[in-house]
Parts: C-alpha cells; structure tokens; sequence
C-alpha cells in the first residue's frame, strides 16, 4: 500500500478563473525522496501544503488524497501530530524560542512526550546532526544555515513519517546549502524518512532524488525516476549544469550525467573525442569567452563611464561609498569591521559570502535603518548622516529586503500596484495605467484579484520588485532578489536589470545566487569576517574561486578553467 496516494485531485483559490491544481495523480512508498520541479506559480508549493491539512490553503478540493490508506482530511490533527513535518524558506521565521535546547523540545512538550524521552531524543539528534555544541546557545545567534538545521533537527526529533520541504536552502549560502541537502539525503537514506522537497535550484538536488515531478500550470508534466524525466522533460532550462550541457549536445538520452561528477567525467570523454592540442584548446576558449563577455557588456560604450586600461569602470563613476564601516549588536558581536565597498553608476555589484558575514547589515547600513559604530557612506560623493540626509531620499534609493511580504500592506495584488503611487501626485487613470504594464511586465496581470499571501514564493517576489521599481529609483538596494524565482523568471529579472543599469540606475544586490550573479552582474565581491575582501570582474572571481562558483565551472575547471557558464561549454563542445 502506498503511504501517499493522490487521486484525480484538483483544486481551486477563491475567487480564481482557473484551478490552481488539476487531474493530479501519483503515489509515493514509504522511504521515498521526491523532488518537485517545475516554473513559478505552476502549484508546487500548492500542492506541498495539501498534505498537512491544519496549514492548507483555502479553497476548493476535488478528489482523493490518502495518506497511509485513509483518507487525509478525514484524520484529525491529533492522528497526524508528528507524523508529517514541514520546512519552509526563511529559517528565521520557523523558529519559535530563545535557544537552541528549547527548539528542540518544543514539538515535543506539544506532543505531550515525556521528560525521560525527550532528553534522550535531544541527545540522540544532536550526535545526528553535529551540534552537540550549540544546545545553549541563544537562536539569534546562529547563521542562517544554522537556523535551517536546527529546525529541521526540531522537526526530526519527533521521527516523522514525512518530511516535507519548501525550498529550503533558498536563503542558504552554497556551501551551506549542500550541507543541508547532504542532510536531507541522510535522513532519508539511513532513517528512512519519506521526503517530498520542492526545489527550483536544482544543480544538486537532482541527483539525489530518486523519484521526479515535473510540473506545469497546475499538472503534472511527467513523473519517474530522474534519467527518465531528464529525457521526457520538455523544458531545459534551470536543469543541472551538467545534464543541460550533454542534452544540448548529445542525441542519446540514455547516458546523460546528472551531478558534477558524473559532468566531469562526461567531459573528460569529449575532450579525449576531440583530439586536439592543448593550444588550440586555449584559443577556441578565449575566442568563446571573448564573444560571451561582448555580448554581456553591453554599456561599455556610454559616454556617461569611463573605463580604465583593464577594462574596469574608473573612480570618477562612483555612486556608493561605504568607508571604515564598523557595526555591532553589542561588544561581543561585531557584524562589519573596517568594511569598505565601492560601487559605480550603471553596474550590478554583486556581494555574496556565507551566511552571517555581515551581508544583509551592509545594505541595512546604506538604507540608514541600522547606524554603525563609526565609518560614512557617501552617495554621489556626499556623506550621508541620516536618512533626510541622503541626497536622494526614499523616491531616490529602493530596498528589496529579504522577505518580500515586508512591503504588502493590502488585501489584493492590484491595491498593492495602486497603494505604490501614494503621496505622489499622479492621476487615478495614469496609476492604473502604470499598474497594468508593470503588472504585464512581470506575469502577474492574471492574479491582481488575489490576495498577496496567496501568491507563490517566487511570484511575492516579483510583485515585490515591480511596486519598487514603480519608484523609478536611481539606486536599486537588493537582498536576495531571485529568492524563489524559477530559472526563466531569474533571466527576465537578469535581462530586466541589465536594461535599467544600462540607462543609468546603480544596482547593489546581496545573493547566493551563484549562477545568477554569474550571468548579470558586472562585478562581485566576498564578504569574511565582516568585510568585503575580494572585488573583481564576474568572471575572474568565479573562475578563482573552487567553492563559490558555479557547477559548470566546478565541472569543467580542469579542462576549461575560465568557462562558468553552461552556454559557453556548449558553444565549445559543439564547434
């Protein structure tokens, strides 16, 4: 019998022309790991919520959906108490108390579990997961990474059947993010935990399923285990590096690699296949670099920017300027130290670092909503003290923060579009206009009746965007902009922002990213320790970087050193 079986299901938001879910049918054993992939708003997240009735979204259901044989809305929440756990995005947000011991009795103490079995639960997850160290040590201390493990080790203590999870890594820096899906591939393979994760990054979460859904508009593409989607699926983009790369140049569909490894071993075959020198080897790929990196810089011949002898914008273009920046929450716990971080008009600077090194305070910084020790941040060359200081002001300089809900304030997303132009003198007619092309803009005409909680993570997040970019800002403030975007909205937002730095506007993002600031931005920096301690072109940081680059370069870096991005293998494989 199956532990999951969902029956002809089909449901519906209020008040929407459309199902959100529809002629749903699949059925999951004990012990299985599914990945759940497929574009923005396509009902993944939708679908994931069905399963714990208490949280389930309201609307309309058609259908069946058995859980261990018995219908799942007829069983109350005291029979699935424990049974099914559920981990979203923001790690912040899921955590309930004060230090760490505690999270990991909550769920417990709720449950009504005994003292004796608690304590040896606690210690039993903690040897599991590695932080036998942390148990008192205050939540609002841990990283972000350390957060999401700490929930989900709150989750594990009281031995689910399913684990069930909403892009978990999406505000995880890369090297944290693996740790955490290696985790989940743990519990999954020596605990034998069912596990459905929903995933739009999927360089290495692919491999590790062992069972595929493949989504569209509310149905389900195609469903199997990974080597078999992987050839059925009528969608590349957003696959893994190394299968995007070999089904772009292979006919045959049987072979194709699915992980790093697997990529590289791939590749290696094909250079042997070539036959060629090591010198015309060099020369193919500079030519390929040259051609990408031309059409990627398009606004190197403003008259506006002035370039260096290496190609770099000059200091006369400078628009940010953070200086000697020092912040602290208290003396024990300093964010930046002696940060300095030059931005210029016209470029999409990229900031990326593991979680906790100060990131997100920088930007916080700049905006003036938190104030440093000491140190100045400048704007076109003059000192800001304050935020009426700026020269600017808020019609000037936009923030995106990391949780996009922060800037919802009504109850349907076209109130949202309207409520942007408040205090501006601006007709009700020219509003609306303005509304409905930034609505068509960023795909979200068709839900302007809905509320914007209703709205998937990734689509939050556009409406996020467009309401900022209504402002007509100078300076774009971004803190993990494509957090929940499928990889074709990542290339419209990539594309959009290429066209507004291109007429101008400054844009500042903090990301984990990789593979997007890897595309779009013009320069990156790595925060440690509080400062920015690298600063180069895109692609001199991530082709001298081992673990912050990107998987086609990881997969490629022995036999193609400069290459970091899928097209430009494919460009060489096939000529």
């Amino acid at each position: 019998m199956a532990l999951i079986d969902f029956s002809n299901f089909n449901f519906i938001y209020p008040g929407a022309d459309d199902k959100s879910l529809k002629n749903i049918n699949f059925q999951l054993e004990s012990g299985d790991f599914l990945l759940i992939c497929g574009p923005s708003g396509c009902g993944k997240t939708t679908l994931l919520k069905q399963l714990i009735p208490a949280v389930a979204p309201y609307g309309t259901r058609e259908g069946h959906i058995l859980f261990d044989g018995e219908d799942l809305y007829e069983l109350s929440d005291a029979d699935m108490a424990g049974r099914v756990g559920y981990v979203g995005q923001n790690p912040l947000n899921q955590l309930v108390t004060d230090k760490v011991w505690h999270e990991l009795a909550f769920g417990m103490e709720n449950l009504g579990t005994s003292q004796e079995i608690m304590e040896r639960r606690i210690a039993e997850v903690c040897e599991f997961f590695g932080m036998q160290k942390w148990l008192d040590r205050d939540v609002a201390t841990l990283s972000g990474g350390e957060m999401q493990m700490v929930h989900l080790a709150s989750i594990m203590v009281m031995e689910p059947e399913v684990l069930l999870l909403d892009e978990p890594t999406a505000q995880l820096d890369p090297l944290a993010a693996r740790n955490f899906l290696d985790m989940i591939k743990r519990i999954n393979a020596e605990i034998g935990t069912t596990i459905i994760l929903v995933e739009h990054h999927l360089e290495d979460a692919y491999g590790m399923a062992d069972k595929v859904m493949a989504m569209t508009t509310a149905e389900i593409d195609c469903f199997g285990n990974p080597r078999e989607v992987a050839g059925k699926l009528k969608f590349m983009s957003g696959l893994p590096s190394a299968l995007l790369i070999a089904k772009s140049v292979e006919e045959n569909d049987e072979h194709l690699p699915l992980t790093v490894a697997e990529g590289q071993r791939w590749m290696r075959d094909r250079m042997k296949a070539k036959s060629i020198d090591e010198v015309t080897i060099l020369n193919e790929a500079e030519n390929i670099i040259s051609q990408f990196d031309e059409n990627n810089i398009s606004h190197n011949d403003r008259d506006d920017i002035s370039y260096d002898t290496r190609g770099n914008i000059s200091q006369n273009a400078e628009i940010l300027r953070i200086k000697d920046i020092c912040f602290a929450y208290s003396d024990e716990d300093i964010v930046l130290n002696d940060c300095n971080l030059s931005v210029h008009k016209g470029e999409i600077y990229a900031l990326l670092g593991g979680n906790g090194t100060g990131k997100s305070t920088l930007l916080k910084v700049l905006c003036q909503t938190e104030k440093p020790v000491y140190g100045s941040v400048e704007i076109f060359g003059k000192k800001v003290k304050g935020l009426a200081d700026a020269p600017l002001g808020y019609e000037g300089m936009v923030f995106l923060p990391q949780d996009p809900m922060a800037l919802f304030t009504e109850i349907t997303v076209w109130e949202e579009m309207i409520e942007t132009f408040d205090g501006m003198d601006i007709g009700l007619s020219e509003k609306e206009k303005l509304a409905e092309t930034m609505l068509e803009d960023i795909g979200l005409i068709e839900y302007k009746k809905f509320h914007p909680y209703d709205l998937s993570g990734g689509q939050q997040q556009l409406l996020a965007i467009g309401k900022l970019l209504l402002l007509k800002p100078q300076i774009i403030l971004m803190d993990e902009p494509t957090k929940g975007l499928d990889f074709d909205r990542k290339i419209q937002l990539g594309d959009r922002l290429k066209k507004l730095a291109e007429s101008g506007i400054t844009i500042l993002m903090v990301s984990h990213d990789i593979e997007f600031c890897a595309r779009f931005a013009t320069r990156c920096g790595m925060m440690h320790d509080g400062r920015v301690v690298a600063s180069s072109s895109a692609r001199e940081f991530f082709a001298g970087n081992n673990f912050f680059t990107t998987a086609t370069n990881r997969m490629v870096k022995r036999f193609l050193p400069k290459f970091i991005l899928p097209e430009e293998v494919i460009a060489f494989c096939k000529m």
